[in-house]
Protein backbone atom coordinates (compact mmCIF):
# COMPACT_ATOMS: atom_id res chain seq x y z
CA UNK A 1 0.00 0.00 0.00
CA UNK A 2 1.25 3.51 -0.97
CA UNK A 3 2.43 5.68 2.24
CA UNK A 4 -0.12 8.52 0.92
CA UNK A 5 -2.94 5.48 -0.18
CA UNK A 6 -5.35 6.97 2.71
CA UNK A 7 -4.47 10.41 1.76
CA UNK A 8 -5.55 9.71 -2.22
CA UNK A 9 -8.75 7.88 -0.62
CA UNK A 10 -10.33 11.06 1.26
CA UNK A 11 -9.48 13.53 -1.92
CA UNK A 12 -11.19 10.83 -3.92
CA UNK A 13 -14.23 10.76 -1.22
CA UNK A 14 -14.40 14.49 -1.60
CA UNK A 15 -14.23 14.43 -4.99
CA UNK A 16 -11.74 17.14 -5.25
CA UNK A 17 -11.20 17.91 -8.70
CA UNK A 18 -7.68 19.73 -8.20
CA UNK A 19 -5.62 17.62 -6.45
CA UNK A 20 -4.24 18.26 -2.89
CA UNK A 21 -0.83 20.43 -2.96
CA UNK A 22 1.85 19.63 -0.41
CA UNK A 23 3.62 22.46 0.54
CA UNK A 24 7.13 22.17 1.45
CA UNK A 25 9.53 24.45 3.22
CA UNK A 26 13.19 24.74 2.71
CA UNK A 27 13.41 21.71 0.37
CA UNK A 28 15.96 22.21 -1.75
CA UNK A 29 16.63 18.28 -2.63
CA UNK A 30 13.61 18.14 -5.07
CA UNK A 31 13.35 18.26 -8.68
CA UNK A 32 10.33 20.17 -9.59
CA UNK A 33 8.49 20.14 -13.33
CA UNK A 34 8.87 24.22 -13.10
CA UNK A 35 11.36 26.43 -11.13
CA UNK A 36 10.08 29.91 -11.10
CA UNK A 37 11.86 32.41 -13.02
CA UNK A 38 13.17 35.61 -11.63
CA UNK A 39 12.88 37.76 -14.84
CA UNK A 40 9.07 37.59 -14.93
CA UNK A 41 6.63 38.24 -12.01
CA UNK A 42 5.45 35.27 -10.56
CA UNK A 43 2.38 35.45 -8.42
CA UNK A 44 1.79 32.38 -5.54
CA UNK A 45 -1.72 31.19 -6.76
CA UNK A 46 -0.84 30.38 -10.38
CA UNK A 47 1.92 28.67 -8.83
CA UNK A 48 -0.66 26.19 -6.38
CA UNK A 49 -2.69 25.79 -9.14
CA UNK A 50 -0.48 24.40 -11.19
CA UNK A 51 0.57 22.02 -8.55
CA UNK A 52 -2.89 21.11 -7.88
CA UNK A 53 -3.13 19.99 -11.69
CA UNK A 54 -0.28 17.41 -11.57
CA UNK A 55 3.19 19.43 -11.56
CA UNK A 56 5.47 20.07 -9.03
CA UNK A 57 6.76 23.89 -8.87
CA UNK A 58 9.06 25.87 -6.94
CA UNK A 59 9.78 29.40 -5.95
CA UNK A 60 13.10 30.92 -4.45
CA UNK A 61 13.02 34.53 -2.70
CA UNK A 62 14.58 35.91 -5.68
CA UNK A 63 11.95 34.02 -7.67
CA UNK A 64 8.90 34.77 -4.97
CA UNK A 65 8.86 38.63 -6.95
CA UNK A 66 5.55 39.91 -5.76
CA UNK A 67 5.80 41.40 -1.75
CA UNK A 68 3.12 39.44 -0.69
CA UNK A 69 3.84 36.68 -2.05
CA UNK A 70 7.25 36.38 -0.24
CA UNK A 71 5.20 37.36 3.12
CA UNK A 72 2.65 34.54 2.08
CA UNK A 73 5.37 31.64 1.32
CA UNK A 74 7.55 32.73 4.65
CA UNK A 75 10.50 34.44 3.24
CA UNK A 76 10.71 36.32 6.17
CA UNK A 77 8.81 40.08 5.84
CA UNK A 78 8.70 41.14 2.43
CA UNK A 79 6.71 44.24 3.01
CA UNK A 80 9.38 45.41 4.96
CA UNK A 81 11.97 45.08 2.43
CA UNK A 82 9.64 46.10 -0.66
CA UNK A 83 6.54 47.80 -0.09
CA UNK A 84 6.61 49.09 3.35
CA UNK A 85 3.50 51.03 2.82
CA UNK A 86 1.61 48.42 1.95
CA UNK A 87 -1.27 49.87 5.20
CA UNK A 88 -1.62 53.17 2.66
CA UNK A 89 -1.97 50.68 -0.87
CA UNK A 90 -5.04 48.57 1.57
CA UNK A 91 -6.64 51.26 2.54
CA UNK A 92 -7.50 54.55 0.94
CA UNK A 93 -4.33 54.54 -1.07
CA UNK A 94 -1.53 57.44 -1.37
CA UNK A 95 -1.38 60.95 -1.29
CA UNK A 96 -0.42 62.41 -4.37
CA UNK A 97 3.40 62.15 -4.90
CA UNK A 98 3.41 59.63 -2.19
CA UNK A 99 3.10 56.16 -4.43
CA UNK A 100 6.07 53.96 -5.20
CA UNK A 101 7.00 54.90 -8.41
CA UNK A 102 5.17 53.10 -11.92
CA UNK A 103 2.79 51.84 -9.42
CA UNK A 104 -0.60 51.20 -11.22
CA UNK A 105 -3.43 53.82 -10.79
CA UNK A 106 -5.89 50.92 -9.19
CA UNK A 107 -3.18 50.39 -6.87
CA UNK A 108 -2.18 54.46 -5.85
CA UNK A 109 -6.08 55.00 -5.13
CA UNK A 110 -5.92 51.83 -2.62
CA UNK A 111 -7.39 48.44 -2.79
CA UNK A 112 -10.08 50.02 0.25
CA UNK A 113 -9.72 47.05 2.47
CA UNK A 114 -9.95 49.17 5.25
CA UNK A 115 -11.33 52.98 6.23
CA UNK A 116 -7.59 54.32 6.72
CA UNK A 117 -4.19 53.37 6.78
CA UNK A 118 -3.87 53.22 10.79
CA UNK A 119 -6.17 49.88 10.32
CA UNK A 120 -4.03 48.49 7.59
CA UNK A 121 -1.27 49.22 9.98
CA UNK A 122 -2.81 47.30 12.37
CA UNK A 123 -3.29 44.32 10.09
CA UNK A 124 0.31 44.28 8.99
CA UNK A 125 1.42 44.29 12.47
CA UNK A 126 -0.42 41.22 13.93
CA UNK A 127 0.63 38.84 10.77
CA UNK A 128 2.24 35.74 11.96
CA UNK A 129 5.53 36.62 9.95
CA UNK A 130 7.72 33.58 9.17
CA UNK A 131 11.25 32.48 7.51
CA UNK A 132 10.62 28.75 7.45
CA UNK A 133 10.51 28.90 3.51
CA UNK A 134 14.15 29.63 3.10
CA UNK A 135 15.86 28.99 0.64
CA UNK A 136 13.21 26.95 -1.43
CA UNK A 137 9.61 26.71 -1.14
CA UNK A 138 7.87 23.53 -3.05
CA UNK A 139 4.21 22.84 -3.90
CA UNK A 140 3.54 18.92 -5.21
CA UNK A 141 0.11 17.47 -6.10
CA UNK A 142 -0.36 14.33 -3.88
CA UNK A 143 0.14 11.94 -6.92
CA UNK A 144 4.28 13.21 -6.40
CA UNK A 145 4.37 13.19 -2.52
CA UNK A 146 5.70 9.68 -2.63
CA UNK A 147 8.72 11.33 -4.51
CA UNK A 148 8.96 13.80 -2.37
CA UNK A 149 7.92 12.89 0.83
CA UNK A 150 5.61 14.14 3.83
CA UNK A 151 4.49 17.68 3.26
CA UNK A 152 4.38 20.50 5.74
CA UNK A 153 1.44 21.48 4.55
CA UNK A 154 -1.81 20.79 2.49
CA UNK A 155 -3.72 23.40 0.39
CA UNK A 156 -6.56 22.44 -1.08
CA UNK A 157 -8.89 24.15 -3.43
CA UNK A 158 -12.62 23.06 -2.54
CA UNK A 159 -16.00 24.02 -4.09
CA UNK A 160 -18.71 24.96 -1.27
CA UNK A 161 -19.93 21.57 -0.64
CA UNK A 162 -16.06 20.22 -0.26
CA UNK A 163 -15.59 23.28 2.51
CA UNK A 164 -18.32 21.69 3.95
CA UNK A 165 -17.05 18.48 4.10
CA UNK A 166 -13.67 20.05 4.98
CA UNK A 167 -15.01 21.99 8.04
CA UNK A 168 -17.28 18.57 9.13
CA UNK A 169 -14.32 16.40 9.08
CA UNK A 170 -12.32 18.75 10.92
CA UNK A 171 -14.27 18.01 14.01
CA UNK A 172 -14.58 14.10 13.71
CA UNK A 173 -11.93 13.69 15.71
CA UNK A 174 -12.39 15.81 18.44
CA UNK A 175 -15.63 17.17 19.03
CA UNK A 176 -15.37 20.72 18.46
CA UNK A 177 -17.29 22.88 16.54
CA UNK A 178 -14.42 25.65 15.27
CA UNK A 179 -11.48 24.01 13.98
CA UNK A 180 -10.75 26.73 11.07
CA UNK A 181 -9.56 30.25 10.88
CA UNK A 182 -10.57 32.65 8.13
CA UNK A 183 -7.75 35.44 8.49
CA UNK A 184 -8.41 38.24 5.71
CA UNK A 185 -5.40 38.19 4.01
CA UNK A 186 -4.13 38.18 0.40
CA UNK A 187 -4.92 35.11 -1.68
CA UNK A 188 -1.24 32.86 -0.43
CA UNK A 189 -1.04 33.99 2.85
CA UNK A 190 -3.14 31.01 4.12
CA UNK A 191 -0.07 29.53 3.54
CA UNK A 192 1.52 31.68 6.40
CA UNK A 193 -1.01 31.61 8.74
CA UNK A 194 -1.26 27.57 8.56
CA UNK A 195 2.55 27.72 9.18
CA UNK A 196 1.91 29.31 11.96
CA UNK A 197 -0.03 26.62 13.18
CA UNK A 198 2.46 23.70 12.80
CA UNK A 199 3.91 23.86 16.48
CA UNK A 200 0.94 24.43 17.84
CA UNK A 201 -0.70 21.64 20.69
CA UNK A 202 -3.98 22.17 19.02
CA UNK A 203 -3.08 23.41 15.18
CA UNK A 204 -6.22 24.59 13.05
CA UNK A 205 -6.83 24.48 9.20
CA UNK A 206 -7.42 28.09 7.65
CA UNK A 207 -9.79 28.81 5.23
CA UNK A 208 -8.45 31.29 2.06
CA UNK A 209 -8.81 32.62 -1.11
CA UNK A 210 -11.08 36.05 0.20
CA UNK A 211 -8.78 38.31 -1.57
CA UNK A 212 -11.05 39.93 -3.83
CA UNK A 213 -8.15 41.96 -5.89
CA UNK A 214 -7.42 37.86 -7.19
CA UNK A 215 -10.99 36.48 -7.12
CA UNK A 216 -10.26 35.72 -10.41
CA UNK A 217 -12.68 33.61 -13.28
CA UNK A 218 -10.59 30.44 -12.48
CA UNK A 219 -11.37 30.58 -8.39
CA UNK A 220 -15.30 32.02 -9.23
CA UNK A 221 -16.59 28.34 -7.50
CA UNK A 222 -13.38 27.88 -5.37
CA UNK A 223 -12.06 28.98 -2.11
CA UNK A 224 -8.83 27.07 -0.26
CA UNK A 225 -8.17 24.95 2.72
CA UNK A 226 -4.61 25.44 4.00
CA UNK A 227 -3.71 23.46 7.18
CA UNK A 228 -0.56 21.37 8.96
CA UNK A 229 -0.24 17.76 7.58
CA UNK A 230 -0.96 16.34 10.51
CA UNK A 231 -4.21 17.94 10.90
CA UNK A 232 -4.88 16.27 7.31
CA UNK A 233 -3.49 13.37 8.32
CA UNK A 234 -6.14 13.11 11.05
CA UNK A 235 -8.62 13.79 9.04
CA UNK A 236 -7.44 10.65 6.93
CA UNK A 237 -8.44 8.11 9.82
CA UNK A 238 -11.47 6.15 10.44
CA UNK A 239 -12.75 6.77 6.50
CA UNK A 240 -15.24 3.66 7.20
CA UNK A 241 -17.09 5.40 9.71
CA UNK A 242 -17.74 8.86 8.32
CA UNK A 243 -20.69 10.99 6.76
CA UNK A 244 -18.98 9.49 2.71
CA UNK A 245 -20.82 6.62 3.30
CA UNK A 246 -24.51 8.06 4.20
CA UNK A 247 -27.28 9.24 1.67
CA UNK A 248 -26.82 12.70 2.45
CA UNK A 249 -23.37 12.81 1.22
CA UNK A 250 -24.27 10.59 -1.85
CA UNK A 251 -26.88 12.97 -3.01
CA UNK A 252 -23.99 15.88 -2.83
CA UNK A 253 -21.66 13.61 -4.77
CA UNK A 254 -24.16 13.08 -7.57
CA UNK A 255 -23.43 16.70 -8.45
CA UNK A 256 -19.32 16.52 -7.91
CA UNK A 257 -19.40 13.50 -9.85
Amino acid sequence: MSAFANDAQLAELMHLELEPVGIYFGNTEAVCDLDAKPDRRNCVVPFLMTAAKGRSCSMTEETCNCVGGKVGCCFGDGFERGRPTIHKMLSQGYAEGEAPPGMPEHLRVGERFYCDESLGQLWRDALPISERAYPRIVFAPLSKWGEIGTPDLVFAFANPDQISAFIVMLGFHNGRACNTIVPQCAACQSIMYAANEIDSDDPQAVMGLFDVSQRRPILANLLSMTMPYKVWQDMTRDLDKTFFHTHAWAEIAKRLA
